[in-house]
């Protein structure tokens, strides 16, 4: 018989491993080069994002008309309209330069802002600094935030302490009736002149002078070689003046609550259905009070915040203190809550295409220096306010307030805090379209714990630009959690609320 030679039985069964090996390296090899790419990707965006850090400040021009003529004695080196978080850190750094400072009040102290009342790390620095933290530490006036975390939409929960990793806390609350007045009397210590019921109604240029002359209602009238408008929001200075060009977009509530409530962190923000990107918060006082406090964050269409408007705030506020199942659970019903108060937001420089004019500064609220993906601008005029000083002090002493010295104010301010403002107007517009972002957000620190909230901390409050979501250590883990949660959805369906 013709003889037959057949192959092993065994070998198909190795063909069959050495193709799955080959094909799970070839995977990998995809893999990685998929992950290295976004990797590369991120970077990319977050050094361009970035380059407004990497431009050279202007310097104020040398030798100018003023240099080495004192102010006459009817006249101030600078004229500062506003004692709010803006003017009085204005005016406290620049008398103690050696300026001659102005620093008028519309009303006396004390007196009411309506606000957060939030003050985060930048700004408890700047506090530090002037010696107003110590003075609210002795009359029991600031609460620190050592407790807090936030709600997502789908009502994914995290309260933590991240104070244990940043070292201090993140965040403290105080309200403004006494920031502004501590702030202003801080000034006016430090040798600024501050005079209290000013209502400034315009002012006015001698060019031939080179001289402002404020005005009030009263009649009164001040000279100064400088103009700086800290008004606030609506900046009626600023608009008198052609600078601003439109009413603020934004607004905020605030409602003190006393009494038995049943709250037992220090500050919680609560992202709701509805009026994304605009959020809720609590923020315990001394004394164990509670500021709830409402954003609405200007996105989309004109004239809305995301899928509401201005109108709608008085029912966002009431249905979330009296029916949102988290906010209302934390104020209980026996808490004594105060009728609504509200105010306007000017976000990232919107109607203000620059701060600055010849001898004239814009600083804080009527700047547009609010964030525009928290609504938070305290810390913002501190340090716009404390920059404008700055650069007061350096055209003082080469006696030039021109254009183009005052210029250089505005590059500081953009790159201490204002070049973070196009990614967080992009982050707003992420949060109104992805709500799931936050749900992913929540769903990390449920895993990492008060790591992954210390670091949400450090990116809301300054510490950190926002552009360091991007890093890849930040981005690739969130991008991993929005797609958990987006199976977890579709598979187990929406999440009931968690308290």
């Amino acid at each position: 018989p013709p003889l037959s030679v057949g192959l092993p039985s065994h070998l198909p069964s190795v063909w069959m491993l050495s193709f799955v090996v080959l094909a799970g390296q070839l995977l990998l090899l995809i893999g990685g080069a998929v992950f290295g790419s976004l990797v590369l990707l991120l970077l990319l965006v977050k050094w361009w994002l970035e380059r407004p850090l990497r431009q050279p400040i202007g310097r104020v021009r040398a030798g100018g008309p003023f240099k080495g003529q004192a102010p006459d004695d009817d006249t101030y080196e600078v004229c500062i309209v506003g004692a709010g978080p803006a003017g009085s850190s204005c005016a406290y750094f620049s008398v103690k330069g050696g300026v001659k400072t102005l620093l008028l009040e519309r009303k006396t102290f004390p007196r009411d802002k309506y606000c957060g009342d939030g003050v985060c790390t930048p700004a408890i620095n700047i506090l530090e600094e002037m010696g107003v933290m110590k003075t609210l530490k002795e009359n029991n006036e600031v609460k620190f935030a050592d407790a807090g975390g936030l709600v997502s939409p789908a009502g994914l929960s995290y309260i933590g302490a991240s104070v244990e990793k940043l070292g201090n806390a993140a965040a403290c609350a105080v309200k403004r009736l006494h920031l502004d007045m501590r702030m202003a009397f801080a000034a006016r210590d430090a040798g600024a002149s501050l005079l209290e019921e000013q209502d400034v109604i315009g002012a006015e240029f001698d060019d031939s002078r080179g001289i402002w002359t404020v005005k009030t209602e009263a009649g009164a009238s001040y000279k100064a070689r400088l103009l700086v408008c800290a008004d606030g929001a609506p900046s009626r200075l600023a608009t008198k003046l052609g600078y601003c060009t439109e009413a603020p977009k934004g607004i905020s509530s605030r409602a003190f609550i006393s009494g038995k409530h049943n709250t037992n962190f220090d500050g919680v923000c609560f992202y709701l259905k509805g009026a994304l990107p605009g959020y809720c918060a609590i923020f315990r006082h001394p004394n164990d009070e509670l500021n709830f406090c409402y954003y609405l964050i200007p996105c989309g269409k004109e004239g809305m915040c995301g899928d509401v408007s201005e109108k709608d705030l008085p029912r966002l506020h009431n249905y979330a203190i009296k029916e949102d199942p988290f906010v209302s659970a934390a104020i209980g019903k026996q808490a004594k809550i105060e009728p609504m108060k509200a105010a306007a937001l000017r976000l990232a420089r919107q109607g203000v295409s620059k701060s600055y004019g010849p001898q004239l500064l814009i600083v804080g609220d009527a700047a547009g220096q609010c964030d525009p993906l928290t609504g938070e601008g305290i810390h913002t005029a501190m340090i716009g306010g404390k920059q404008a000083a700055l650069t007061i002090i350096e055209m003082s002493r080469e006696g030039d307030y021109s254009e183009e010295s005052c210029k250089v104010y505005e590059d500081r301010w953009l790159k201490e805090f204002g070049h973070d403002f196009p990614i967080s107007v992009m982050g707003s517009w992420l949060l109104w379209k992805c709500p799931m972002l936050i749900d992913a957000t929540a769903a990390e620190m449920q895993r990492q714990g008060d790591k992954m909230l210390a670091l949400w901390a450090e990116l809301m409050t300054c510490m950190k630009p926002k552009t360091y979501f991007l890093h890849p250590s930040i981005a690739l883990p969130l991008g991993v959690a929005v797609v958990r949660r987006y199976l977890s959805t579709l598979i187990f369906g929406e999440a009931k609320r968690q308290l």
